[in-house]
């Protein structure tokens, strides 16, 4: 019966070739950064100008508010953003799907001005793209260098990220950013389990920044890879077409405990304001075609040919850009595959189903990545070629280092003037990225409601005032009584009942001071929502006005915007951050003695290689040796042998087995020769000259 055909692991180390030499060029990670830091300065100067204002686009100031208001209620009240009263009227802060303020990057909002630190979130997410994707095509066998050219397209593509960046969708730069990094842990968890609790800590980041699209772009690439991989892996060994699902399936574990401060208050959200997206929305192949720039051709056309190469990453990477681009295309039939998703729950929600694109420029990069890594190969075999040698490893170093550095530089010299067009044209998109327009200028006062400008949102949380006008993506509902010509924010339904003075404000709590001559109903100039609750009577929705059906008599009334789900999802997530500390620890603590026992032998034991040989099948017989402490006494005259027999072993017949001495064992004894078996050589009843046996010695 032959075997199977033996196939080389799919998922490799990060060094798959040891003969390219020229992969440790790019493997200093300080020397990628500065590198694509350096490019990001060149080509996007106006992230690096500026550095308070917003953009001009409108949606940017809506963002920029969300940010304002997060950090206003952080460090003026001290207070987590559960309620936004700065827009709308009064909405939720963290729940709403725009919200990022459990972001990772929350940090830079709360030491810099908000402004600088969406100019250093912007800068931040594309540096984390070129990265992310460089190290998503070196886990599929991709060179240095073509991993560094798929980085540069996936950053800096011309096509998507110019739009993002110029309208303020800086959760898509950042969420699109971390996204290759999700990849990238979930290949490497299929091998190595540590990285699918680092995957889950990207992905949950993806979610809880506002991410709105690419979250959902997430979860699909990972399930297209998982089944694609199982497939690819089934003649690898037994049961290792499962271990995609393993490294997914944890990875998908430990997201849903880390994003539950977010995904708790999101849901409770979307089940008040759901949106369903009616229009169908379909683009011609050659509509999704036109938004590639004419510098893409030689990225479509290394994509295309690579799976000619028989290279399974090269096919998956081709399927994958296939499979979104198909996507793409929108609602063009019942059964499409976009038509398909918008049945799901999370999926019916989205829209804009060309922003697949951005799915479909990164496997179409690392195929790019995969085909330019074989022909490196090929120049450097075909040098090793002329040279006699039917290897690049079999060549004498200093040769074999000429021939890796002549592909390369092949490769280099061929390719590099398509990627320099690449470049060119992606300065060119994001020319139109400047921030020009003035910044907000911080006054004090109490706050009061505005009748607000959806097109300068910004300004708005820091003169303390909310706009009644503003723009979201999911509609809540406004009272039509919201006013922003009002004396007093907080007022009696009946000026003749009662009074009402404000004794304290928060963004989340709201003190009055009620003298009322009989029961009657106070109204806030907010929106009303279930979550409020009052110290002092029932809190009810008066035309969907905040209000408080008070009692007769003089009161404090605490009114207090209480988010359960968010609480508890906090709370989740915060043991799933101590959880996952404790996982990081051990691996650390773990791979600490790991390193230290590969360079520190302990004295007087075995070394490392010692530890490690293992144990001879066939032992020697065991000898009983005194104690040096405790010298053999000559009263004492042993009864047994101190030999002990050797029981014989099923393939070994009783009658070889050695047999004790008759004449006893002396104590001083420390070896015995056992009785050689008869040679096979050997003429019957002559014993063959036994073999020289190991020699141990002691110094005890």
């Amino acid at each position: 019966m032959s075997s199977p055909r033996s196939q080389s692991p799919l998922v490799s180390p990060i060094e798959p070739n040891g003969h390219r030499w020229t992969d440790w060029i790019f493997s200093f990670f300080w020397l990628r950064l500065a590198f694509f830091l350096s490019v990001v300065y060149e080509r996007i100067p106006g992230l690096f100008s500026n550095g308070r204002h917003p953009l001009e686009y409108m949606d940017d100031h809506a963002f920029f508010s969300f940010d304002a208001s997060n950090t206003l209620t952080v460090q003026r009240y001290h207070q987590l953003p559960a309620w936004n009263p700065y827009w709308c009227g009064g909405t939720v802060g963290i729940a709403g799907p725009e919200d990022n303020f459990f972001g990772a990057d929350i940090i830079l909002r709360l030491l810099f001005d908000v402004g600088i630190a969406r100019h250093m979130l912007a800068i931040l997410g594309l540096v984390l793209a070129a990265e992310g994707t460089y190290r998503l095509a070196r886990s599929m066998g991709s060179s240095g260098l073509a991993s560094t050219g798929a980085a540069l397209i996936y950053m800096l593509n011309s096509t998507v990220y110019p739009l993002w960046l110029g309208n303020g969708f800086l959760n898509f730069v950042l969420g699109f950013g971390l996204l290759p990094w999700v990849l990238w842990c979930f290949i490497q968890g299929i091998e190595r389990p540590g990285y699918r609790y680092l995957g889950g800590f990207f992905f949950a980041w993806i979610f809880v920044h506002a991410g709105t699209y690419p979250a959902p772009y997430t979860l699909l690439t990972i399930g297209f890879l998982t089944v694609s991989l199982a497939v690819l892996m089934r003649n690898e060994g037994k049961a290792a077409w499962t271990k995609p699902f393993v490294s997914a399936i944890v990875l998908g574990a430990v997201f849903l405990v880390l994003a539950q401060a977010k995904f708790l208050p999101l849901v409770m959200f979307l089940k008040q304001f759901s949106r369903t997206w009616l229009p169908i929305e379909q683009l011609p192949a050659g509509t999704i075609l036109g938004i590639f720039s004419q510098a893409h051709v030689p990225l479509l056309i290394l994509a295309g040919l690579a799976p000619l190469t028989r290279d399974r990453w090269a096919v998956v990477c081709t399927l994958g850009a296939g499979l979104f681009f198909v996507v793409s295309m929108g609602d063009f039939d019942p059964l499409s595959p976009y038509h398909l998703l918008k049945q799901l729950p999370l999926f019916k929600q989205l829209r804009t189903p060309e922003r697949h694109v951005i799915l479909v420029l990164l496997f179409l990069s690392c195929g790019a990545a995969r085909f330019v890594t074989v022909l490196e190969d090929a120049v450097a075999q075909f040098v090793a070629w002329l040279l006699g040698s039917d290897s690049v490893r079999a060549l004498p170093s200093p040769i074999r280092a000429t021939s890796v550095l002549a592909g390369t530089l092949a490769v280099a010299l061929v390719l590099g003037p398509r990627y320099t067009q690449m470049l060119k044209d992606a300065s060119a998109q994001f020319s139109n990225v400047v921030f020009t327009f003035e910044p907000p200028r911080h006054m004090g006062g109490e706050f009061r409601q505005h009748r607000g400008n959806r097109r300068d949102g910004h300004i708005f949380p820091a003169i303390n005032a909310g706009s009644l006008a503003c723009i979201t993506g999911i509609p809540v509902t406004q009272s039509r009584l919201l006013r922003g010509d009002l004396a007093q924010e907080e007022y009696p339904l009946d000026p003749a009942l009662a009074t009402v003075r404000r004794v304290r404000w928060t963004p989340n709590e709201i003190e009055l001071a009620v003298d009322a001559r009989r029961a009657t109903r106070v109204l806030i100039n907010q929106n009303h929502h279930k979550y409020w609750r009052s110290s002092v009577g029932v809190v009810v929705s008066h035309q969907g006005l905040l209000a408080i059906d008070v009692p007769a008599g003089s009161h404090r009334v605490r009114l207090r915007f209480v988010d359960r789900p968010m609480q508890v999802g906090v709370a989740l997530s915060l043991l799933g951050l101590a959880w996952l500390a404790v996982v990081a620890a051990a691996y650390a603590r773990r791979r600490w003695r790991a390193i230290r026992a590969a360079f520190v032998t302990p004295s007087g034991g075995p070394s490392p290689a010692q530890s490690a040989a293992p144990e001879s099948a066939t032992a020697l017989p065991t000898v009983a040796v005194p104690s040096a402490d405790e010298p053999p006494s000559d009263d004492v005259v042993p009864e047994e042998p101190l030999i002990e027999p050797v029981e014989p072993t099923a393939d070994e017949p009783a009658e070889q087995r050695s047999e004790p001495p008759s004449d006893g064992g002396s104590p001083e004894s420390t070896a015995v020769e056992p009785t050689p078996a008869p040679s096979a050589d050997a003429p019957s009843g002559e014993p063959s000259t036994p073999a020289t046996p190991p020699r141990e010695d002691n110094d005890e």
